[in-house]
């Protein structure tokens, strides 16, 4: 079974862009970093992360945080295989 990229978006009748300006995402809160390593603002569509966090939590899973973090580690350590 293939899943399109946007496949998502028409389980719940929703998405496509909505008029209005865009907002500017606050500066990541050097006190939440809990200790010297810097954070970085990452741009996802606010249904992607929605669509994801009702499955985590459907499926009873760890936090989207640790699912994401696990994601690119993984897809780090593929890139660096021979």
């Amino acid at each position: 079974m293939t899943v399109g990229r946007f496949d998502y978006l028409d389980k719940n009748g929703k998405g496509g862009k909505k008029g209005g300006a865009r907002k500017s995402a606050p500066a990541p809160d050097e006190s939440r970093a809990g200790g010297t390593e810097r954070l970085e603002a990452v741009y996802l569509r606010k249904e992607t992360v929605r669509a994801v966090w009702r499955q985590v939590r459907a499926d009873g899973g760890e936090s989207v945080s640790e699912l994401v973090e696990d994601l690119l580690l993984a897809w780090l350590r593929e890139r660096q295989r021979p």
